[in-house]
């Protein structure tokens, strides 16, 4: 077990082979997984293992993986899905204020027809691991993305075959009885995997059971972009929005718009969050992005906080990605401080 790790761990792994190799290679490498004493407890057994069972017909590698990962690790395997296994995304212990979340994304087509997309992802510095996973399995297709403190699965990331795909946690009512389905990190780590296109990842997430409630803004490299808002008694999906010359775009953030998700937000301040989607969704629709390096300056700015310095809204890494080029930058840490790192494209 590695005893010195560097803290936060901005790693980049570059992964190979069987699910479990992979999977006990991370787990060998990283600080030991426990559940954090501001989480709620981990939910008991049977309903980690009915969550195992959906994730199976999904995806039944990553579960290879997370075999792994807990070996890797010498911890129970039990142990870790159940902590895998988040039934809710209320904190036990309080944490300092948290305004809504803070991660902010968006993806448009550019002038020259270039599926573009940039992305924030912030949470409280108390999350060190943050490492950067390149991964070209025997099952699956190869992909490059991040991942958090949670095992198996992205953040965010894109695949070989040019859909991207991240996540925003949304502050929403849980069910009173939750029902099991997939952990919010897995689900873009299965898209990835599995789809390769923006409307098989929608028709995925669409039909799978979702745990948690959370949002997903999809890219591909055809120009075709979507946002889908889960909640586990109900998911939509948002039309893209249009440029003035008709170019497809969207954004999301940490609020949840389809007019049937609206009631699970029930009386929740959401300006923050609003304020950057919809800066966000002004500057992208207007402003002519072409390439990669219009992207950073989007994400870099304090106007609207779509960057950001504080509390659970500190930007821990941010990413310009064009699909249709096949590039993708990492910044690990705010963009208006940290320079972009160039990504090796997967499978390449």
């Amino acid at each position: 077990m590695v005893t010195m790790l560097p803290d936060p761990d901005y790693r980049l792994f570059d992964l190979s082979g069987n699910p479990y190799t992979i999977g006990f290679h991370l787990g060998a490498a990283t600080a030991q997984f426990t559940v954090p004493a501001r989480w709620p407890p981990p939910p008991d057994l049977d309903f980690a293992l009915a969550c195992e069972k959906i994730v199976a017909d999904l995806c039944p590698s990553i579960l290879g993986e997370l075999r792994g990962y807990a070996d890797g690790q010498g911890i129970p395997y039990h142990d870790l899905l159940r902590g895998v296994c988040r039934r809710t995304m209320r904190l036990r212990r309080q944490m300092p204020v948290y305004p809504e979340g803070g991660c902010s994304s968006f993806a448009v087509v550019g002038p020259g027809g270039h599926s573009l997309v940039g992305r924030n992802y912030d949470f409280h510095p108390v999350q060190r691991i943050r490492q950067r996973i390149r991964l070209s399995p025997d099952e699956g297709l190869p992909s490059v993305g991040a991942r958090g403190s949670v095992p198996g699965g992205r953040y965010d990331g894109v695949n070989a075959k040019g859909l991207f795909i991240c996540l925003h946690v949304v502050l929403s009512d849980s069910p009173d009885d939750p029902r099991p389905g997939v952990p919010f990190h897995l689900i873009p780590r299965i898209a990835l995997e599995t789809c390769a296109t923006v409307r098989e990842a929608v028709d995925l997430l669409l039909h799978l059971p979702h745990l948690n409630s959370f949002n997903y803004l999809l890219a591909d490299s055809s120009g075709a972009v979507a946002v889908v808002e889960a909640h586990p008694l109900c998911v939509r999906s948002l039309d893209p929005g249009l440029t003035s010359d008709r170019r497809p775009f969207a954004a999301a953030a940490n609020h949840f718009r389809h007019p049937d998700m609206l009631a699970f937000q029930r009386n929740r301040k959401l300006d923050h969050s609003t304020r950057r989607c919809n800066s966000l969704s002004s500057s992208v629709s207007l402003a002519s992005l072409s390439s990669l390096c219009d992207i950073p300056p989007l994400l870099a700015d304090h106007s609207a906080s779509v960057c950001g310095h504080r509390g659970g809204h500190t930007t821990l890494w941010s990413l310009a990605a064009d699909l249709t080029a096949r590039e993708i930058e990492y910044a690990p840490g705010p963009p208006c401080v940290t320079s972009f790192e160039r990504a090796r494209w997967p499978g390449a």
